[in-house]
């Protein structure tokens, strides 16, 4: 089966709610008339649109983490990854796929804020969230191009020092959490 880049228009839906189904994930039968009455409901059917399409990448990475279980090595694992921006439409273009991997990275970011809110999930987790928040301001630096003209530079220069205060603070509670743990013989 040949997988096509995205569409321009997102996917009704019915269309959203058929794939997880075909799976054998989603085992409501959710006629037409349910849809369209979901969608009417405050936020209209954008809101409803988001919480299918997000139910359905959710049961794709989980099956995509099930499956990458079983990568043989490095290269098929790359190769899968290849073919995950391929299909997104992303792969033969650097500025689609720093946006793409920006999107990822706030999606990343996103959850680790909020996980990170509470005090007994410890420092690394808020550290990773701000590396994740770095990194996806990094990337939408970047999304531009690779080689982005003078103009985006300095459009983006308040988002580099931004990017620049995110890491630095993860550095910082790393540094923090080290220094207070008993050395450890280094093993690298």
């Amino acid at each position: 089966m040949d997988l096509l880049p995205p569409r321009n228009e997102p996917a009704t839906a019915p269309q959203l709610a058929a794939e997880p189904a075909a799976l054998g994930l989603y085992d409501e039968d959710n006629a037409l008339a349910e849809h369209l009455m979901e969608a009417a409901w405050p936020g209209g059917d954008g809101l409803y649109q988001t919480r299918l399409a997000n139910a359905l990448l959710g049961t794709v990475q989980a099956e995509a983490m099930l499956a990458e279980t079983a990568a043989r090595s490095s290269e098929d694992l790359a190769a899968a990854h290849h073919r995950q921006l391929t299909v997104a439409g992303v792969a033969d273009d650097v500025g689609k796929l720093a946006g793409f991997l920006c999107w990822q990275a706030l999606r990343v970011a996103g959850p680790l804020k909020l996980v990170a809110q509470d005090p007994a999930m410890g420092p690394i987790r808020l550290a990773a969230a701000h590396a994740a928040e770095g990194l996806q301001k990094l990337l939408g630096v970047a999304s531009p191009g690779q080689v982005p003209d003078a103009e985006a530079v300095k459009e983006g220069v308040a988002e580099m020092r931004a990017a620049r205060r995110c890491l630095i603070e993860a550095i910082g509670i790393l540094l923090e959490m080290l220094s207070g743990l008993p050395a450890f013989p280094d093993k690298d």
